[in-house]
């Protein structure tokens, strides 16, 4: 992405949080506070999808396979990419939470809608949404490597975040900048590692797939 619509790409996102922050945040959180305990339920279920460490352990243990095991460097490579896409972008989430904002509990059951900066404490840890960023970051990875199932992916992706909110960890705001983070810096080590020449992409138009066959196409 070229570097001026990177920046405009990031004034829309900022702007659209602090545009949901005052005005759609607070009657998100109390519309979903609202809703049934099978809704609750249902999204309870998909947001477990947004956890990063099976993810992480998943990657680490191909790469660790497929480096030393399986002797296809290529697809340790595409490990590799995997795993650091959910680690740095959830490291990077977690730096912005030091922001302290309150999670929608406090708005409920205190009236508190705001920040508390530095605190460290879960209840004021809302913004970025770490499963937000997780998916993102995942389901982003995954398409630039396998160049298919886009909508797919962007299904699943929609559902965790949206799950952030319905089950009342976050606002609208926190869950689309978690997202934004989570593609941004998954784009831009997907750019990091093709300067090397590691090519990312499981399967090209032109090119066969990476296997035993040819395990340094890379």
């Amino acid at each position: 992405m070229r570097k001026w619509r990177a920046a405009l790409f990031f004034f829309a996102v900022v702007a659209a949080c602090i545009t949901s922050y005052e005005v759609f945040d607070v009657r998100a959180a109390f519309f979903c506070a609202a809703l049934g305990p099978r809704t609750k339920e249902i999204f309870g279920f998909l947001t477990r999808f947004g956890i990063s460490t099976p993810y992480l352990v998943a990657a680490a243990a191909g790469f660790v396979y497929f480096r030393f095991i399986g002797k296809n460097k290529g697809l340790a490579n595409l490990a590799a990419f995997l795993f650091l896409a959910v680690a740095l972008s959830g490291l990077a989430n977690d730096l912005i939470k030091l922001v302290g904002r309150s999670r929608p509990i406090l708005l409920l059951a205190k009236g508190f809608y705001g920040f508390k900066p530095f605190t460290g404490k879960y209840i004021y840890t809302s913004f970025p949404s770490g499963h937000a960023n997780t998916i993102a970051s995942l389901c982003d990875g995954l398409y630039l490597v396998v160049d298919r199932f886009k909508y797919l992916l962007l299904l699943v992706a929609l559902a965790v975040m949206t799950s952030r909110v319905v089950v009342g960890a976050h606002f609208p705001s926190d869950v689309l900048f978690g997202a934004y983070l989570g593609v941004v810096i998954t784009g831009l080590l997907a750019e990091g590692f093709e300067k090397r020449g590691l090519r990312i992409r499981l399967r090209s138009k032109s090119e066969p797939a990476l296997d035993r066959a040819n395990p340094d196409l890379m």
